[in-house]
């Protein structure tokens, strides 16, 4: 247990919690990161979309530079995962994992979120070889020209698969009969732009250098460049949600224009927090959350 009161508890060291480490330490603020080592970045075959990386940057690698980047303003991090977070007394919170516990002033949460994997055979390898993808705002600008699958019932796989279109792909939603959801007349819509598997797939395989291979209920066989996966995120709010914090429709905590949650002195930063999931998002939440909190203290 820390023997003293921390400026700032931060959970969660993707490039969010980090950004906000760094800047806390630079305004010369106690603060602490407890990381589980679960970052989705360490998923990401390669983001181009990151400034100052034009030809692009693994996630692994760009993880392993966040990380030197708070330890160059020596930034104490500890591997653990807060298992549950409580308001002291006096004001402020302790977090808890096992026996483990710490005290702080205020609260940053950078728990991010997990992608609901889709049943595919061989995920791990065809998501290291981009056969299989979950972001098309990160990389769909690679995708132009493509044979391209979204996978993603009514709602968000529809337009997500809009979205991928704009790219001049050649898609197929496949919709797991969730079509005939969205009326008559937005089905004819959509299939001017895309193609639309009436069947349900059956099986979902990767076959690097051959692409992505679905079979449909009927027995029918499609072959894609690649496949994007639209089942959603679940995001890590259950910390935040313990005290009261208020959440959005889509899971995600509730924020202010300091990146506060309705619970004062927790703020949730990147994929947890309402807004765009995306890296250089995350970033920004993180400056602006930090600030707040050495302004408030």
């Amino acid at each position: 247990m820390t023997n003293h009161l921390l400026d700032c508890l931060v959970v969660g060291g993707g490039p969010g919690g980090l950004t906000a480490a760094v800047y806390l330490a630079r305004f010369k603020r106690s603060c602490l990161v407890v990381d589980a080592d679960d970052s989705r970045l360490k998923r990401i075959a390669k983001t181009r979309n990151v400034l100052g990386f034009p030809d692009g940057i693994a996630g692994s690698e760009l993880l392993q530079r966040v990380r030197e980047h708070a330890a160059r303003y020596q930034v104490p991090v500890e591997s653990g995962c807060v298992g549950t977070l409580a308001p002291l007394a006096g004001g402020g919170f302790e977090a808890r994992d096992g026996e483990r516990s710490w005290r702080a002033r205020t609260v940053v949460l950078a728990t991010g979120a997990l992608d609901v994997e889709p049943e595919v055979e061989d995920l791990e390898q065809g998501l290291q070889h981009a056969l299989v993808r979950y972001c098309p705002v990160c990389d769909g600008f690679e995708t132009q020209g493509r044979r391209v699958a979204v996978l993603g019932k009514a709602g968000h796989g529809q337009r997500e698969a809009a979205f991928v279109a704009g790219f001049g792909n050649e898609v197929t939603w496949l919709s797991m009969q969730t079509q005939h959801t969205v009326g008559e007349q937005e089905v004819e819509r959509l299939r001017r732009r895309m193609r639309i598997a009436d069947q349900a797939p059956r099986r979902i395989r990767c076959a690097p250098g051959d692409g992505v291979h679905v079979e449909l209920a009927d027995g029918q066989t499609l072959r894609f460049d690649l496949l994007y996966s639209a089942l959603g995120l679940r995001h890590a709010s259950e910390l935040a949600t313990s005290l009261g914090a208020g959440v959005l429709d889509d899971g995600q905590l509730a924020v202010d224009g300091h990146m506060q949650t309705t619970v004062p002195g927790l703020y949730a930063v990147g994929d947890v927090a309402g807004g765009l999931n995306q890296i250089n998002v995350a970033a920004g939440h993180a400056a602006i959350a930090a600030t707040a909190i050495h302004n408030s203290l």
